[in-house]
């Protein structure tokens, strides 16, 4: 049985970040249910609230001798806002003098290391005491700064986005010291029973059928690229690095999604109908096959499949496959028309159990762009809403896992053309999940280490004419892979 190594992260902050250092709470018990397991790591999180009354030259003292030395922690996460603290007999507060530990640990052990974040300030200090305080946070502040990079946040979600950000990429940069990477990820593939995404919802003849899917994690990056010639393991795979970077994208640009393939298009053409015309030259004989299959046998038997270009997605119904030739080269033009039954559709949403539509409409969007689960304190509570996280009623898709591990293994293709076929498939499952009605920014960022920064904001339907619409928007990050 592989050994686990443990982790541990010191917490040092005063009062005023209480919410804050909740916050650590949630994403550290997040990331040892997904990414820490199958880096055979666990994470502990220690503070000074963890220690026991004592007696020695004064409070902090008794804290430092429980706390033990700096150096048996990997991480210092010192957190601040509006205050220092209270002091103590060496300095200005007890987390100055839990930093400067660590600070003097690092200098000769090169351990923790160090990671401060500032909460700004705000201009509501309304007593000299919060003034005086205030001067305290800014001259420290620059201490901090003479050595470190910190990290500025607005308000405490924000510093949670940035701060699962930022562990994920750390924890995946660490090698796995369980096992060399191609054995463990040889193990995970032959226990996984994840099956590529099906991006094909039911139709109205098999929405009766329920899919079962396996939350495993997505496994071995390091394999060779698949030189399967299939309609459904797609000709556009190659080689990638999962150490590669790439820039951010606000936009698939010219890719659409077709059913479950991707292809670039000359041109689409949406008109007043909602009938969509696509121009597509396909790049090899594979893509051809794909797109000549998809014309209808007869004219009442017509294919419906999922549809995305850009920001909008819709259930189809493929009206024609028309072939032309212009300088020897073959173009392929797809007429899409709107789905009857996708039409009459509708959504029933409901406030249940303290929670509001557009809250759990929130909390899908978090489960399927960031496969955000609740914390601990909120299981029980969420596990009765659970179904309409995953869409409710007479939705065309439901949404009960993360999207992108298995399209990340299943494509295999290099970060710069993962990128824009990810948020296709995002935005197919945003509004086919009635989440949003519009979306107004889905911004993928850069990949490394196997985790995917994601930047969301979009606009629920108005439930009536007199009431603005919801934005739902987050910030966050997405481990792609085991």
């Amino acid at each position: 049985m592989p050994q686990v190594e443990k982790l541990k992260i010191f917490l040092a902050s005063p009062s005023d970040v209480a919410k804050e250092r909740d916050y650590v709470m949630e994403v550290i018990n997040e990331i040892n249910r997904t990414i820490a397991p199958s880096k055979g790591v666990i994470l502990e999180v220690v503070s000074s609230k963890d220690t026991f009354p004592g007696y020695g030259q004064d409070g902090q003292s008794v804290l430092n001798k429980q706390i033990g030395t700096m150096k048996e922690y990997e991480i210092f996460l010192g957190i601040m806002w509006s205050r220092v603290g209270t002091p103590t007999q060496r300095a200005p507060s007890g987390t100055i003098e839990e930093f400067r530990r660590a600070a003097r640990a690092n200098k000769s052990h090169e351990k923790p290391e160090i990671w401060f974040y500032f909460r700004k300030l705000e201009a509501h200090l309304d007593t000299q005491e919060k003034l005086e305080q205030a001067k305290k946070v800014v001259t420290f502040k620059k201490e901090v700064q003479r050595k470190a990079l910190t990290h500025d946040y607005n308000n405490p979600s924000n510093f949670r986005d940035r701060f699962r950000q930022d562990i994920s990429l750390w924890l995946n940069a660490r090698p796995n010291k369980t096992s060399p990477p191609r054995t463990a990820a040889a193990n995970r593939i032959k226990k996984s029973s994840v099956t590529p995404t099906n991006l094909q919802p039911p139709t109205s003849r098999e929405n009766k059928q329920k899919k079962s899917i396996s939350t495993s994690p997505a496994a071995d990056n390091k394999r060779k690229p698949s030189t399967t010639s299939t309609t459904k393991k797609r000709s556009l795979a190659g080689s990638r690095s999962t150490t590669c970077t790439t820039t951010s994208i606000s936009s698939s640009g010219a890719w659409v999604m077709l059913n479950d393939n991707f292809f670039l298009t000359q041109s689409v053409n949406t008109q007043a109908n909602q009938t969509v015309t696509l121009h597509i030259s396909p790049t090899n004989p594979e893509q051809e096959a794909a797109l000549r299959n998809l014309q209808p046998e007869q004219s009442y038997n017509k294919k419906q499949i999922p549809y995305a270009y850009q920001n909008d997605a819709a259930m189809m119904q493929v009206e024609s496959v028309l072939s032309q030739s212009i300088k020897g080269k073959t173009i392929l033009i797809v007429t899409l028309g709107p789905d009857p039954n996708s039409q009459r559709s509708s959504s029933m949403e409901i406030n249940f159990n303290g929670y509001t539509t557009n809250q759990i409409a929130e909390l899908r969007a978090r489960l399927l762009l960031l496969n955000e689960t609740p914390s601990l304190h909120e299981k029980n509570t969420y596990s009765e809403i659970d179904s309409w996280v995953e869409g409710g009623y007479n939705n065309a898709v439901k949404i009960n896992k993360n999207i992108f591990p298995d399209l990340w293994k299943k494509l295999k293709i290099p970060p710069s053309k993962f990128l824009p076929h990810a948020r296709l498939v995002a935005v197919y499952y945003l509004k086919m999940s009635r989440t949003v009605e519009h979306i107004l920014e889905l911004k993928l960022g850069i990949i490394k280490g196997n985790v995917m920064s994601v930047q969301f904001r979009g606009k629920r339907k108005s439930p009536s004419i007199n009431q603005e619409p919801a934005v739902i928007q987050f910030q966050g990050s997405c481990p792609l892979s085991g």
